[in-house]
């Protein structure tokens, strides 16, 4: 994460779904849902310009409008405050998290990884108060300091039989009852925004 072109401190003030992916000829579609947020603090902006909210691109919709999420990382919710951890696409343009360990929430002051709870970015994270992990984070960012960050090895690429593996993408998202159609879970699709 460390190596993120951009990293912002902010709140997410909306939730909408957001654009279609696919077809029914390609297998199926899959809709977008866009976040906004609001930008309390840049503390690293990788040369891109930041303006006071951006839209963040989370997935979202299948075709039969059940909701999923990847990994540990859920949807966003409206008053979410935390640390994005963020790349922009150089083709949509959309920001996107680096990965799914991109977020990082600050509850009661206790921050929350979106990191997988077996990983080894989990425990340097989860459960230090909010004080001390944007002071750790600034520091690291300091440039006096680059040398400090941490490299986490990357997982080897899959050979022979283990291509065929599918590994478990975690837990999905359950379509409630009573859907709100506001973005914030998921809506009838395809939505009519």
């Amino acid at each position: 994460m460390g190596t993120s072109p951009v990293i912002i401190r902010g709140t997410v003030q909306s939730t909408a779904p957001g654009r279609t992916v696919g077809s029914a000829e390609e297998g199926g579609t899959d809709q977008a849902r866009n976040v906004t947020l609001r930008v309390d603090a840049v503390m690293k902006k990788g040369g891109a310009t930041i303006g006071s909210t951006l839209t963040l691109e989370e997935w979202g919709w299948d075709g039969s409008g059940n909701g999923y999420q990847m990994e540990n990382l859920t949807w966003s919710q409206v008053g979410d405050t935390g640390y994005y951890f963020l790349t922009r696409d150089a083709v949509t343009l959309n920001w996107r998290y680096v990965s799914t360990q991109g977020r990082v929430l600050n509850k009661d002051g206790i921050v929350r990884s979106s990191a997988d709870p077996e990983g080894p970015l989990f425990p340097l994270i989860d459960g230090r108060t909010n004080t001390d992990f944007y002071a750790e984070l600034k520091r690291l960012l300091d440039p006096a300091n680059a040398g400090q960050l941490t490299v986490l090895p990357q997982p080897v690429p899959a050979t022979g039989e283990q291509q065929n593996d599918v590994p478990d993408s975690g837990p999905t998202e359950p379509v409630p009852d009573g859907s709100t159609n506001d973005g914030s879970e998921p809506t009838p699709y395809p939505s009519s925004t």
